[in-house]
C-alpha cells in the first residue's frame, strides 16, 4: 500500500526555510555586513562602507538633471552682467533714459537710437558712470553704438531670430539708476508667434524698456527693443546689430 504524502508537514517544512531564511538573510544584510564595514580591510569597499548608514547601493550612478528654471536663471544672469543704463542729457537736464548692452569687451555698447546731436551721453554700469561717445549710428534701424573707456568687459553672445519658436520662454533685460543706484531688471514673456512676423507677448508690459536686448533660454540676444512711448514694442534683429558693429 502507498504511503500517502502528508502535504502540511512538506508546506510547513517550507514555510520553515523561507523563515530561517529570511531571519537569516536580514542579519547578513542588518547585524553582520555592518560589522564588516567597520573592520579592516573591509571599511575600504565602497559599497560595503554603505552598509553603516543601512544604505544598500550595490551599483551607484548619479545623474545629474539641468532643470529649465537652472537654465533660464543662467541665461538672465550672464545677459544682465552685460546690461547698462544709458543716460541722455542736453545742457545739463536728463532728456531721455534707456538701456543698453555690451556688445564687445573692449567698450562698445549697443543701445537704441538716434541719438541727437548737441547732447551728451552717460552710461552706468554696477554703480560706475562713464561719459560715452558716440561712435555711430543706423537711423533707418533706429540703433546707437556707443563707446565707454574701459575693457575686459562681459559681452553677450548672438542668436539667430529666425531660430526662435512658439511657446518658447524670452526675456527683455534692462537697467536703471534709481535714487543712484543701478538696478538692472527683466521682463519675462514667450514667443506668441512667429509668422508672418515675429510676435513676443509679455507678462507686464509696462516694464518695457527702450534699447534693451532681448534673449532666449539660452542667453543669446536675438533682437533689440524699441519701446514707444504708448509700449508698442519693434525688435531689430541681431542681424543688422551684427552689421553696425563691423
Amino acid at each position: 500500500m502507498k504511503k500517502q504524502k502528508d502535504y502540511k508537514k512538506i508546506i510547513g517544512f517550507w514555510l520553515l526555510v523561507f523563515l530561517v531564511g529570511g531571519l537569516g538573510g536580514l542579519f547578513f544584510v542588518k547585524g553582520f555586513l555592518p560589522w564588516l564595514a567597520g573592520v579592516k580591510p573591509f571599511d575600504k569597499i565602497g559599497w560595503l562602507s554603505d552598509f553603516r548608514d543601512g544604505t544598500t547601493i550595490i551599483n551607484k550612478t548619479e545623474k545629474i538633471y539641468l532643470t529649465q528654471d537652472a537654465a533660464y536663471q543662467e541665461a538672465v544672469a550672464r545677459v544682465l552682467s552685460a546690461v547698462v543704463d544709458v543716460r541722455i542729457e542736453r545742457s545739463g537736464k536728463k532728456i531721455a533714459e534707456q538701456s543698453g548692452f555690451i556688445s564687445t569687451n573692449d567698450g562698445l555698447i549697443m543701445t537704441a537710437g538716434p541719438i541727437l546731436s548737441g547732447t551728451k551721453v552717460f552710461v552706468v554700469r554696477d554703480s560706475k558712470e562713464y561719459e560715452a561717445q558716440i561712435i555711430k549710428q543706423d537711423k533707418e534701424n533706429s540703433l546707437a553704438v556707443l563707446k565707454i573707456n574701459e575693457t575686459n568687459l562681459p559681452v553677450v553672445s548672438f542668436g539667430e531670430i529666425n531660430s526662435l519658436k512658439i511657446g518658447e520662454t524670452i526675456f527683455l533685460a534692462g537697467a536703471k539708476v534709481t535714487e543712484k543706484v543701478f538696478s538692472p531688471f527683466i521682463v519675462s514673456g514667450f514667443v506668441g508667434g512667429t509668422q508672418p512676423t515675429l510676435n513676443v507677448s509679455f507678462y507686464n508690459d509696462q516694464d518695457l524698456i527702450n534699447g534693451g536686448p532681448l534673449a532666449n533660454i539660452r542667453g543669446e540676444v536675438f533682437g533689440l527693443a524699441l519701446v514707444s512711448k504708448n509700449k508698442e514694442l519693434q525688435i531689430v534683429a541681431s542681424d543688422k546689430i551684427s552689421a553696425l558693429l563691423k
